[in-house]
């Protein structure tokens, strides 16, 4: 079969992601993403099964499918993925699932008289906050509180951003941004940020010292019944829990994949507080730093090599860190806020 060719295409911009343009195609003729593939593919078409385009690492042959249909360069396509813009950032510091967004942006992009499209940049596991507007990515719709699935729709003349959920037009103006204690939090963040996104991108023991800090955060309490993270030892209220939004992080390898905006910018800031301008745990460990670990319940992976990863190819563990994710030795009484269902209060750690 000749493959289907359409009569008219938006071009991607500069910095928007690859699902995004393909979002804004479909959105053009009515369709949703799937929906315009399989026809492009033909009825039972090899891609015809396919979800989307991977916006890190897409697969070639898909991209000359809508490369073909669109009359664009293929290679040009190429070069929106993540995996050519950022050559250094490792696979597993780039979300895979909602993408936040900066509301500011789009009002830009109305202003500017162009569709609303995603930003490259915001699929950046440590990327919280927008370095445009200094405001706070979103990863929920302001008007109902639900986890952000967005879909592009024309109104009046251009393609806007709605919730899936509500349908309501997603755009600045909610008040968040008029806060000054959220603005000057944003603002210390983007510092933060910035400078995490350097070790990513950098030197590989500096990224390996930095993961190794945040999974032990992010690890259970040493005891197999544990209901919460390490992080728990970190707050003032007795008995705290992890979040409902953030228990997925728990005991992962990469857990800021797999925690909100707002998780993850509390990370960046912990890991200032506890190893300060550095980010990252040195050869010894501060007091603070060393009693959350010493808390830290064994993880398979931290004795285990992380094996290859994309641009940065196989890693061994440095054994001068090891000893800080030991289990300390001391006994743990049974009620001290340890179990599910069970408080206690393990005071202030932290200056």
């Amino acid at each position: 079969m000749v493959p289907a060719r359409l009569p008219v295409a938006p071009r991607p911009f500069r910095d928007e992601l690859l699902s995004s343009w393909v979002a804004r195609v479909a959105a053009r003729y009515g369709a949703e993403p799937l929906e315009l593939m399989v026809y492009l593919a033909g009825q039972g078409g090899r891609y015809a099964g396919a979800r989307q385009v991977d916006d890190v690492a897409p697969d070639m042959g898909l991209l000359m499918l809508w490369a073909k249909a669109c009359r664009i360069d293929p290679e040009r396509l190429r070069r929106r993925s993540l995996a050519s813009r950022y050559p250094a950032q490792p696979r597993d510091w780039c979300l895979t699932e909602t993408v936040p967004v900066c509301l500011a942006c789009f009002d830009a992009d109305v202003a500017a008289g162009r569709d609303a499209y995603l930003r490259g940049h915001w699929r950046l596991t440590e990327h919280v906050v927008c370095p445009v507007h200094r405001t706070m990515l979103l990863d929920r719709c302001p008007a109902c509180r639900g986890h952000l699935r967005l879909s592009l729709r024309m109104l009046n003349g251009l393609l806007r951003p709605f919730c899936r959920k509500c349908d309501a037009v997603l755009t600045g103006g909610g008040g968040e941004t008029e806060d000054l204690l959220i603005v000057d939090f944003a603002a210390g963040v983007l510092d933060l940020q910035r400078q995490i996104s350097r070790i990513v991108r950098g030197d590989v023991g500096c990224l390996d010292r930095l993961e190794r800090g945040i999974r032990t955060l992010w690890a259970p309490l040493d005891r197999g019944g544990a209901a919460r993270p390490v992080l728990a030892l970190w707050y003032d209220e007795p008995g705290w829990n992890c979040p409902y939004e953030a228990r997925a992080a728990v005991g992962r390898p990469a857990p800021l994949q797999h925690l909100t905006v707002r998780w993850r910018a509390l990370t960046l800031v912990i890991l200032h507080d506890l190893f300060g301008a550095d980010l990252v745990p040195g050869a010894v460990l501060p007091e603070a730093a060393l009693v959350l670990f010493q808390r830290a319940a064994p993880l398979p992976w931290l004795s285990e090599g992380r094996g290859t990863r994309a641009g940065k190819g196989q890693r061994g563990i440095d054994a001068r860190a090891e000893r800080f994710h030991r289990l300390s030795k001391r006994p743990v009484h049974r009620f001290n806020g340890n179990f599910l269902d069970e408080r206690g209060d393990f005071g202030r750690i932290h200056p």
